[in-house]
């Protein structure tokens, strides 16, 4: 969707006033985070993916739909323990499955936004597995129920580059970033509050699958742009929010990384005998050591000049 539809959907955002006071928030359960007045994080388990949720006087807006319908379905009932007002307005970090599939929940009633890209990524991958729902279902009983009237939906709204939104009281800045995940990733920055929702270009205590097109470079650049904003508070796309450590943190990973791949390429080592070579104990806790190979890859890739 263009730029002025963007726009024109801001707009009727903006004109949907609402009176209603958000409910008092109690027992929202031990996976709900709260971050700034009306803010909160929806923490997945195990490394699944986190969503956001953010109270305005127009409504709500989420941060991703959980990181599949069950989940999808939990994250609606902290939204209906919080406020009884409708989400207006879904907006997306990422189109992969563990971040989208959930979108049936809310919209209806709510307008979804991504980068883009975000609905050609989501369309393409439902044409590589179109199995994939009944297989999602196949998985359990619970699933199969949290799957009842679903539809694949796509972004309404697609943004190129950056986008600002006002809606009610809060205004929420996306910045898109470039080669860091996904073919279209998003940051989203509430500059009042000072809360980031980072994406999955930079996760916590895991290794990250880094496909072909992803650049270590522009990770970098990206969580040396997210960090100059001085959040108080990093949401990542996986892994328990913290502080601008997160950033910190992945940045000594991956000059290290860099650093050990670069060594190797320099005595004329080839890919296949860096893999086989090169180590990183000091994060051998982290979790998903099975996608450290395109770690090595993506680094070569950087050394290399590629």
């Amino acid at each position: 969707m263009t730029i002025k539809a963007a726009t024109m959907a801001t707009l009727a955002l903006a004109a949907s006033l609402a009176c209603a006071a958000p409910a008092v928030a109690q027992d929202l359960g031990p996976n709900v985070r709260k971050l700034a007045d009306g803010v909160y994080a929806f923490v997945g388990e195990n490394f699944n993916s986190n969503a956001g949720i953010v109270l305005t006087q127009d409504g709500v807006v989420l941060i991703d739909s959980g990181h599949n319908p069950v989940e999808s379905r939990k994250l609606m009932e902290v939204v209906k323990k919080l406020t009884p007002m409708p989400v207006r307005l879904l907006i997306d970090t990422e189109p992969h499955p563990d971040h989208t599939t959930g979108h049936f929940v809310f919209s209806p009633p709510a307008a979804i936004i991504a980068a883009e890209g975000a609905g050609d990524s989501m369309r393409s991958r439902e044409r590589g597995d179109p199995e994939r729902i009944q297989k999602l279902a196949a998985a359990s009983p619970e699933m199969r129920a949290a799957l009842d009237g679903y539809r694949f939906v796509t972004p309404h709204v697609e943004y190129h580059q950056k986008m600002a939104l006002k809606v009610g009281e809060r205004t929420f800045e996306l910045m898109y970033l470039k080669g860091v995940h996904s073919e279209s990733d998003t940051a989203v920055w509430l500059p009042k509050e000072r809360v980031l929702f980072s994406a999955a270009g930079i996760v916590v205590d895991q290794i990250n699958p880094l496909r072909p097109f992803v650049s270590i470079p522009d990770i970098l650049a990206a969580g040396k742009t997210m960090k100059s904003l001085n959040p108080a508070h990093v949401v990542p796309g996986h892994g328990a929010p913290g502080t601008v450590k997160i950033f910190e943190d992945s940045e000594k990973y991956y000059a290290l990384l860099l650093e050990r791949v670069g060594r190797l390429a320099k005595e004329g080592k080839s890919l296949d005998q860096i893999k086989k070579e090169v180590r990183m104990p000091e994060y051998e806790n982290w979790a998903a050591q099975e996608r450290f190979p395109t770690n090595v890859e993506a680094a070569y890739r950087a050394v290399k000049g590629g």
